[in-house]
């Protein structure tokens, strides 16, 4: 039995093993198409020799014409199976979920940053956030890339808000809303016929680069790590890999954090 870190074998199988099987078709009417995943792009990221129609096999990968005659490794097999046992991967977010640590960034700037990423990153479904992010796509991308989700941002630094390229000016007005009810709403603060801002007008700064950006990227890095030390799991307790034994993955679950918290898998992110 050949020992190998589980990021490796996804490489070995995805990029080395799997692109030896056959090429998959799907006829509609008089046509005959590749699969819906876009050829394209695996191509520059497999950096490999592709078929002449591009078409992708079962696996999700593009086939190499010159490993025709020799089928993938059983252990390839095994592995993918289990990589899309994942599918089901529940995964949603524990309360007061932040992965902004050592951005130097305030409670209120944490909270608006990932307040704003929410929509991108999840979706409610009960009285639950679902994230969005689905652990089997993640595994095959990053194993074809032979990489990991990017997680290292650069500190944000406070910048005042421009305009087309002019400083940007606000002021808050009286507007009336329901039942004659008075609520102050925030407006342009510049006087084009003057020329200068309104009396009471004010400047406002924002985060440069938003760490917003930061909240979706590092999201994606915990769901990535989570579904490696699942896959992991999987595949250990059904002893079904008959040349290879995979050990976890040297990477941290939260790499950000000055002290490491380790990534429950399974029913919930915690």
């Amino acid at each position: 039995m050949k020992t190998i870190g589980i990021e490796a074998f996804l490489s070995w199988a995805y990029c080395e093993e799997l692109p030896k099987a056959e090429a998959t078709t799907v006829e509609i009417g008089s046509a005959v198409m590749g699969s819906s995943w876009d050829a394209v792009s695996r191509q520059g990221e497999l950096m490999a020799e592709m078929v002449s129609d591009g078409r992708l096999n079962s696996y999700g990968v593009v086939p190499l014409s010159a490993s025709y005659g020799a089928p993938p490794h059983p252990d390839a097999f095994v592995l993918h199976d289990h990589v899309h046992q994942l599918a089901g991967m529940d995964l949603d977010l524990p309360d007061g979920w932040s992965p902004l640590d050592g951005l130097a960034l305030s409670e209120e700037e944490q909270a608006d940053a990932v307040a704003r990423a929410m929509p991108r990153l999840s979706t409610l479904q009960g009285d639950r956030l679902r994230l969005r992010f689905k652990p089997v796509e993640l595994l095959r991308r990053f194993a074809i890339l032979r990489s990991a989700p990017s997680w290292e941002f650069e500190r944000p630094k406070a910048r005042f808000v421009m305009l087309h390229g002019k400083p940007a000016w606000f002021r808050k007005v009286p507007v009336e809303g329901a039942f004659g009810q008075l609520y102050e709403q925030e407006v342009d603060g510049y006087n084009p016929k003057a020329k200068r801002p309104y009396v009471g007008a004010y400047r406002k700064t924002e985060l440069d680069p938003d760490p917003a950006l930061a909240v979706i990227d590092r999201a994606e890095y915990e769901v990535w790590h989570a579904a490696l030390g699942l896959l992991v799991e999987s595949l250990r307790s059904s002893g079904e890999l008959s040349a290879h034994e995979v050990r976890p993955t040297n990477r941290p679950a939260r790499p950000w954090m000055p002290a490491q918290t380790v990534l429950a898998c399974g029913s919930r992110l915690t």
